[in-house]
């Protein structure tokens, strides 16, 4: 088990300037990634590292990471990668206009990814995140259903959001923190998703086992030019809902008649030792 050399702190150990500086220009970049220079194994290594401390449920620490600095297997990532580019583009979702505030950074941004769908393959490393195991399936869904006692009439199955969140959600902050080790050392990536309607193919050919999960796609390589900015975002004062959203649609009758059921079928000294309300 890694273990890096690092004692405990405090907060007051932080320099917040420098730590609110890289939380707010990690970005995403493509254009700008250098595809001269090469990335030395090592650098990867660290900040692979360091992206293992993050949370994930239950410390599994089931993830999996795929660099790929070999130029064939790098194609044939690209190659995938360009073809779900293309069906992509010709879909009404492609360019995503209506998500965006702003049309015009909207085909900035799509410029972008249509820039780094054709260059790919020049990318120094590429990183693909992947979780040992697969999110819960249909079957097991059902059955935990029945377990906690949740419908299963509602568009999305309760014990599948709980499941996906809990499986995707202990990835991700690795990913994170994956890519602020590689700004803090001059380097840039991107989170993309491009290739993964051809995962199974992906993982034929590049040897992937069949048991684990595909989540992402990371390119790595150096910074062209050494400034990067704070990208534009909503302010978070105007997507913050402090303790009352909307009018709630139910009274507590439903919530007290759980409580109810699952006191009268696990016994009142079952929900007190493992922590449930009296």
């Amino acid at each position: 088990m890694t273990t890096l050399d690092i004692g405990p702190c405090s907060a007051q150990t932080f320099d917040l300037r420098t730590v609110d500086l890289l939380l707010t220009t990690t970005r995403s970049v493509r254009k700008r990634l250098d595809l001269e220079r090469p990335v030395a194994r090592e650098v990867i290594e660290q900040c692979l590292d360091l992206a293992t401390y993050a949370p994930n449920a239950e410390d599994r620490q089931n993830w999996r990471w795929y660099v790929i600095t070999d130029p064939e297997r790098r194609k044939i990532v690209a190659d995938y990668y360009w073809l779900s580019w293309i069906g992509h583009g010709t879909s009404n979702t492609g360019r995503r206009r209506s998500r965006w505030r702003d049309p015009r950074k909207n085909e900035q941004t799509h410029d972008s990814a249509a820039w780094f769908a054709t260059h790919v393959a020049e990318v120094p490393a590429l990183v693909i995140p992947c979780v040992a195991g697969r999110p819960v399936s249909d079957v097991e869904a059902r059955a935990l259903e029945q377990a906690w006692g949740v419908g299963s009439k509602e568009k999305v199955s309760p014990v599948r959001l709980v499941s996906d969140a809990t499986f995707y959600g202990s990835i991700f902050p690795a990913i994170w923190s994956f890519q602020l080790a590689l700004r803090s050392r001059g380097l840039a990536s991107t989170i993309t998703s491009m290739h993964l309607p051809f995962h199974k193919l992906v993982g034929e050919e590049l040897g992937i086992p069949k048991n684990v999960t595909q989540v992402g796609l990371l390119p790595v390589a150096y910074l062209r030019g050494d400034l990067m900015g704070p990208g534009r975002r909503v302010p978070a004062g105007e997507v913050t809902i402090w303790n009352e959203w909307l009018r709630p649609t139910i009274d507590s009758s439903v919530r007290e008649l759980l409580l109810a059921r699952a006191r009268a079928e696990k016994g009142a000294d079952a929900i007190h030792q493992n922590g449930g309300p009296s």
